[in-house]
């Protein structure tokens, strides 16, 4: 089982960061990379936690870790794809 983890939000008023997230599992789902969707806005512990390990107090969703690995944001994931090193961004490689 994998330790991946995509940090989101069901509650935004943001378009940007509502289609941020749903890129960023389309893009999991379609390479059938298996993960954890957390939602920060159930719990503001899952917030905090996110933000530590990011390493950024004002971090956002999308945010994605792998285990106790901080993989990126939304900007380094769509770089990863975009250079296919997908596998080597999520520490799957």
């Amino acid at each position: 089982m994998s330790s991946l983890k995509v940090y989101s939000t069901s509650v935004t008023g943001s378009r940007e960061i509502k289609s941020q997230q749903s890129e960023v599992t389309r893009i999991l789902d379609g390479k059938n990379i298996k993960y954890e969707l957390v939602d920060i806005s159930q719990d503001n512990a899952l917030r905090e936690e996110m933000r530590a390990k990011a390493g950024n107090p004002k971090a956002i969703p999308p945010q994605i870790v792998n285990g106790d690995h901080y993989c990126g944001d939304y900007e380094l994931f769509v770089e990863a794809v975009e250079q296919n090193t997908l596998q080597e961004f999520l520490k799957l490689a």
